[in-house]
């Protein structure tokens, strides 16, 4: 009684359902320091009801206030 390969691909998927909105909230550049590190605790432990309150909440940056690249 091993694991089937649909059952791999199942859990293969339900990792990257789970995974996808901790990734979506680590690349945006709405937010930055602590705030972003809140952000993404908030978002692993509520995962898509985390990331749709901070897409709801988090205004963009303006362009003036964005941090300058070195």
């Amino acid at each position: 009684m091993g694991v089937s390969e649909l059952d791999l691909l199942m859990y293969i998927v339900g990792i990257c359902l789970f995974l996808l909105p901790i990734a979506l909230v680590a690349g945006d550049k709405r937010c930055t320091g602590q705030a972003k590190n809140v952000w993404l605790l908030i978002t692993i432990f509520l995962s898509w009801l985390g990331w749709l309150v901070y897409i709801a909440t988090v205004k963009p940056m303006d362009k003036k206030k964005a941090p300058k690249k070195k």
